[in-house]
């Protein structure tokens, strides 16, 4: 009988990622969901993840043929079993590696790292050191300097050729390979210090008696308190340890990321109004089930959804389980945090991008130990490792951010079900804007609806006006006299009012007017667009950005003319037409820093600005109960673009913002503007008819055959060298047309072929991509696991090829 670990290996190339065998040494402890080092290869060492361990016959020929391994990583397992079946999950369905699904379940700062170092050994022949090389010297006086073995990175930047000369040095017996596993961020601790048992036997000077009076009143304490408590330095506390009065100890901490947040327990009870306790004793029949089931929490914006999955939260949490609230940007994220602080206080978690990788780790580590009963995050919280989920509330739930965009390619959503599987709980999905699929499934029946019809409280739905910009004077994007008019009001009133814009920058084209050529990216198919802030031309994409010049680099001519209209424009006019007025402007460039959304978002809360201008990041679930005016630029453009959720975009992005008037009993005014008032989306947003539009659509996309009858999968196809991928695309194509008529002829497909990305050309890299409708299932998953093999190897090493299933116009 032999002990087996089943493990998956790092750095797998996908062709050769699979579940290896190894044997289990009787010196170590090995159980599933740890991290160990694996050989693989002939001379390699790797790190593995153990996905199951098991005791079995096995033959002899078989036997010597498995390996052993080499060490353990993890004290403890990293991920339960729930976690360990969500990663077959999402290789299975998001068509990664092993290892590209771990480090989405696990923080970053827990990653290892195998690191190679190289010392002397201890050799006294003198014969061998004679004949090295003045290179082969010089690397090894190097070491010799060196009190510890020094890392391969060391070695390579002072000898380019050193894994050259190390090889001879082995091979001549002289140098010797160390290998370690390193943690990318290590613990945070404290320096504790404690009385040994035989202090009362050891003399102490007045200052150490100090010391010792503290420590015997209240026991193990902080270096840090016990100085401060006995007015003394850290050399007296220094002295009684080395007498052997006391000892030091290492306590680990947590790095909070709201240590300086004022914190708030709010005793009072969650008020419902009949139609929020109706709905909450809903959702309560539905969690009862057990089942893993979802439910639609479907409101008018307003109507209180946030308070009703706050008290859903609550009797989840008394039932004995934990709770995930998801929200699709970390602008949304600090109300949120700051209303389950109230409820929750520091039994509250957070996930998210914004944190940094050491605070990230420490919140991860909370959560696993049991301390949390509330995460509240962007998508990746919904990996939170919470021993029993009873609740993940997915909020905004229409929002494509919840889909990620590279490997692994999830839908948070989608990993929500099988999470909620798992442990019996229970999804929420809340939005006044359903997606079309979300909406579709509570319409038949798949899915709970659980409806808010009015808002909440004495406050009414906006009166929305549709502004014809083809009657306004100069036409363009900017601000019409009508708004204009209404923003003076809103100051004179001392009300606030959000203006949305969702594009970023000054000039969204500079463009020649003698050769009419745009200002283009060197590095990607797209036009720059022009930032007054730093007087610079930038790409949206690479990052790339070049100064401003009076003159066209094409033609030399110096007639440039500015085009389209940004965040940074409409500040400007902004601040032109109302001089006094306080202006806030919401974008990626004014949040780049840490903590920036919810500084500014509080300052908008509390009075400090009058007009806040931004990207859609001021649209949705913002809460602030003195604005009563909200005003839509520009809105046009995202009505045409080639997605087929254009349509549902549009419509979830001004019935959002609308929503965002009029929250309290201040009756709210809404004004769109658009050159295509008769549009019926626009008709349909400006009224708040979600069924109406939802009635459109879908049949629609019925007749077309877009989700939700149909998946669209996304066969991506990038690479440096244009005409390396356009073959490499071509063959991948004429493949798939190879085993849809042979090996998956039974699978209902529509294949619609090759075509360009929606950006064709970024960061100098070529993009192409085969769209394929078809049902997910086991059958058409294996059909796709077949493409990305093949397609891999027909592509070579300079192209990468990917499959996306939750394809969203994202290439």
């Amino acid at each position: 009988m032999f002990h087996i670990a089943r493990v998956a290996i790092d750095k797998a190339a996908y062709s050769y990622d699979k579940i290896y065998d190894y044997i289990i040494p009787q010196h170590l402890t090995v159980t599933a969901g740890c991290r160990v080092v694996i050989p693989f290869g002939k001379t390699s060492e790797r790190l593995g993840f153990v996905m199951e361990t098991l005791t079995k016959e096995v033959e002899e020929e078989v036997a010597q043929k498995l390996k052993e391994l080499i060490s353990i990583v993890d004290a403890e397992p990293v991920l339960d079993r729930d976690s360990i079946v969500v990663l077959g999950w999402l290789k299975e369905n998001t068509f990664c590696t092993w290892f590209d699904a771990l480090r989405t379940l696990i923080p970053t700062g827990l990653g290892q790292r195998i690191d190679v170092s190289y010392c002397l050994k201890d050799s006294e022949d003198t014969q061998v050191l004679s004949c090295l090389t003045s290179r082969q010297s010089q690397l090894v006086t190097l070491l010799q300097n060196k009190n510890k073995p020094v890392p391969m990175g060391q070695i390579t930047e002072v000898f380019p050729d050193g894994n050259l000369l190390l090889k001879v040095l082995m091979e001549k017996n002289l140098v010797e390979e160390k290998k370690q596993v390193i943690r990318k961020v290590k613990d945070q601790t404290m320096t504790m210090v404690e009385l040994l048992p035989n202090y009362q036997d050891k003399k102490t000077t007045p200052k150490q008696q100090a010391v010792v009076d503290i420590l015997e009143q209240g026991g193990e304490a902080s270096v840090k308190e016990v100085c401060y408590y006995a007015g003394v330095a850290k050399g007296v506390v220094d002295k009684l340890v080395t007498n052997g009065i006391a000892q030091y100890n290492q306590m680990e901490t947590y790095r909070d990321p709201f240590a300086t947040a004022d914190r708030v327990i709010n005793g009072e009870k969650i008020q419902l109004n009949e139609e929020q306790e109706t709905a909450c004793q809903a959702l309560g029949a539905c969690y009862r089930n057990k089942n893993g089931s979802t439910a639609l929490l479907y409101g008018v914006t307003g109507s209180g959804k946030t308070q009703v999955f706050l008290k859903h939260t609550q009797y989840v949490i008394a039932q004995g389980q934990q709770a995930i609230i998801m929200v699709p940007e970390i602008a949304l994220t600090p109300q949120t945090i700051e209303k389950f602080h109230q409820y929750f206080g520091e039994r509250v978690a957070v996930l998210h991008s914004g944190l940094s990788i050491s605070q990230r780790l420490d919140e991860w580590k909370r959560i696993k130990r049991g301390l949390i009963d509330v995460v509240v995050g962007t998508r990746s919280a919904v990996f939170a490792p919470l021993p029993s989920i009873g609740l993940v509330v997915v909020d905004e739930e229409q929002e494509h951010t919840y889909k990620s965009e590279s490997s692994p390619r999830f839908d948070a959503r989608d990993v929500a079900k099988v999470r909620c599987k798992l442990s019996g709980g229970m999804v929420v999905l809340a939005s006044a804007t359903p997606s079309v699929e979300t909406f579709y499934r509570g319409k038949i029946g798949a899915y709970t609806m659980v409806t808010l019809q009015e808002r909440y409280g004495n406050a009414r739905l906006p009166d929305v006006t549709i502004i014809d910009m083809k009657s306004q004077v100069g036409g363009g994007d900017g601000l019409s006299q009508q708004l204009c008019e209404e923003l003076l009001y809103n100051l004179s009133k001392k009300e606030q009012s959000i203006l949305l814009m969702n594009r970023r920058g000054y000039s969204t084209q500079v463009k020649c007017m003698s050769c009419h050529l745009p200002a283009q990216c060197p590095h990607c198919s797209i036009s720059l667009k022009y930032h007054n802030a730093n007087k610079r031309l930038m790409c949206h994409y690479c990052g790339y950005s070049a100064p401003l010049t009076n003159k066209c680099s094409s033609c030399g001519s110096e007639y440039i003319h500015f085009q389209g209209t940004g965040t940074q424009k409409i500040e400007e006019d902004l601040q032109i037409r109302f001089p006094d007025a306080r202006i806030l402007r919401m974008d990626m460039d004014t949040t780049m820093q840490k903590f920036s959304h919810q500084k500014h978002l509080s300052e908008f809360a509390r009075g400090d600005y009058d007009i806040m201008v931004g990207t859609q990041m001021v649209a949705k679930g913002l809460n602030f109960p003195n604005v009563t005016l909200v005003g839509v630029i520009g809105i046009d453009q995202s009505l045409y673009s080639e997605d087929f959720r254009s349509y549902e975009r549009v419509f979830s992005l001004i019935t959002q913002v609308v929503g965002r008037s009029g929250r309290s009993e201040k009756l709210g005014r809404a004004y769109i503007q658009t050159y295509t008032p008769e549009n019926p989306i626009i008709l349909s947003a400006a009224s708040q008819q979600y069924d109406h539009f939802f009635h459109e659509e879908i049949a629609t996309r019925k007749l077309m055959l877009y989700p939700p009858f149909c998946r669209i999968y996304c066969v991506g196809i990038i690479g440096e060298n244009e005409g390396k991928t356009k073959t490499a695309t071509e063959k991948i194509h004429e493949n798939i047309c190879r085993l849809l008529k042979e090996e998956y002829a039974d699978i209902p497909v529509r294949l619609l072929g090759i075509s360009q990305g929606s950006v064709y050309r970024v960061a100098g890299k070529y993009r192409y991509k085969i769209l394929l409708k078809v049902k997910n299932n086991k059958r058409s998953r294996d059909f796709f696991h077949q493409i990305l093999s093949e397609g891999l190897k027909l592509s070579g090493r300079e192209v990468s090829v990917f499959i996306n299933p939750n394809y969203d116009n994202g290439l």
